[in-house]
């Protein structure tokens, strides 16, 4: 039996073989390195024969012939382009920095097929992806460091979102998508050059977010209520950080009910529901932890105009063919509560600018419904609400809703009224067409 030190650069002699060595093997010293492919000596087949030379040349790898790319993700086989195949993420994805799933049929599975493996499995919104992809980093990221601060005016209230609403995210999945799918669209609104992509994004874990929270809206109660109620809200702050959208404007659409007023109403109904006093995770401490009031600069002549408005309100219904009394209460009352948002707003009492919308909350279905309709009388108060909305604008999410809203509302108002509303669109700096 022939030994060989491990250490030993020797070569043990052997009678016959060596020559055969020499003269099929070129010193190492005037020879490239051997590849890591090299066949050992002693693995030769007698076919090949053990004095043949063995180069890199006889061994080449043929070009393995094209595949189709039958299993690739849901999301290549969407946008019809190549998919990799890598699991758990293909290239594709990573690159559009979108979480990449994989859905195989698994109808042609015959009984004897065995569980599925892994990567067969379809992945459901009950399923999520068992890796964390770089998207998932990057959004989670910037929403504890950006994107949570600047839903609120004040420390202690982006301190709500960054932690009591992240808190509710790690055990409801819906709060989470909604959360990625806010980031996602504020990234695109400080990043142009790669809006398109995060709105893809934003698109993706929306649209994840709506099929786990559309049972939860559906069953109330005091377990789910606060999860409820603050996925409502990041829909609303989703649906403004989209940017105006056509014949939409917010309270009211060119046919129809808006789906942003839909989904704020849900906060009213989210409320009533279970009682606000259990909604213990959420609604208690936002309200406690309202930081200063606000000291800003009223309106020019913002009391006499809702003065001047209100006694065109009331000529209106005087005047009209087939007067109604409670459509007269319903105006007055929206008339009167608008108001008190001024002195609220104006008098150094509110806290968050978002408390303007407490005027909207509090109006009535059939108010709305005339709003829906067009009436003259709603659309003007509407108008001069949209004056204290147009302050928000400083938040990245509300940038150009107010000149959309008023020029949806100059839109359908006739030109006998528009000069009722020149008041508002002169306060917002909106100019007509």
């Amino acid at each position: 039996m022939r030994s060989e030190s491990p250490t030993s650069n020797t070569t043990p002699t052997t009678i016959g073989a060596d020559n055969n060595r020499s003269s099929a093997e070129p010193s190492s010293r005037h020879s490239p390195a051997r590849s890591d492919t090299s066949v050992p000596e002693d693995s030769v087949t007698p076919r090949e024969g053990r004095g043949k030379d063995i180069t890199a040349k006889d061994r080449a790898i043929t070009r393995r012939a094209h595949r189709k790319s039958r299993l690739g993700c849901h999301n290549c086989k969407t946008r019809r382009i190549k998919c990799d195949e890598i699991k758990p993420e293909c290239n594709n994805c990573v690159r559009r920095h979108i979480r990449c799933d994989y859905v195989i049929t698994t109808a042609n599975r015959t009984p004897n097929s065995g569980p599925p493996t892994s990567n067969e499995r379809t992945l459901s919104y009950s399923e999520p992806s068992p890796s964390i992809t770089n998207s998932d980093v990057e959004l989670t990221y910037y929403w504890t460091t950006s994107t949570c601060h600047s839903l609120s005016a004040w420390t202690s209230g982006s301190t709500f979102w960054q932690t009591n609403v992240t808190e509710l995210a790690f055990a409801n999945k819906h709060i989470l998508h909604l959360i990625f799918a806010l980031t996602a669209l504020h990234l695109g609104f400080c990043r142009p050059a790669r809006h398109q992509e995060y709105q893809e994004v934003a698109d993706h874990y929306y649209s994840q977010a709506l099929s786990g929270v559309t049972p939860e809206l559906a069953n109330i109660n005091p377990t789910n209520c606060d999860a409820v109620f603050v996925s409502v809200q990041l829909i609303l702050f989703v649906h403004w950080a989209r940017g105006p959208q056509p014949d939409d404007f917010l309270a009211f659409g060119k046919s129809g009910r808006s789906e942003w007023l839909l989904m704020f109403r849900g906060v009213r109904t989210t409320l009533e529901s279970v009682g606000r006093d259990q909604f213990s995770k959420t609604y208690a401490p936002n309200f406690r932890a309202r930081g200063q009031n606000l000291s800003l600069e009223p309106p020019l002549q913002w009391e006499e105009r809702l003065s001047d408005l209100d006694l065109h309100i009331k000529t209106l219904h005087s005047t009209c063919a087939m007067p109604s009394d409670h459509d007269l209460g319903d105006d007055l009352f929206a008339l009167s509560t608008l108001r008190e948002c001024y002195e609220s707003r104006y008098g150094g009492k509110d806290s968050e600018f978002h408390v303007a919308f407490a005027w909207l909350y509090k109006m009535s279905d059939e108010f709305l419904a005339r709003l829906q309709r067009h009436d003259v009388g709603p659309l003007l108060i509407y108008a001069y609400f949209v004056v204290m909305m147009h302050e928000m604008e400083r938040f990245w999410y509300i940038k150009g809703w107010t000149n959309h809203v008023m020029a949806g509302i100059w839109a359908v108002l006739r030109d006998e009224e528009r000069v009722w509303a020149r008041w508002a669109i002169e306060r917002v700096g909106w100019i007509p067409p």
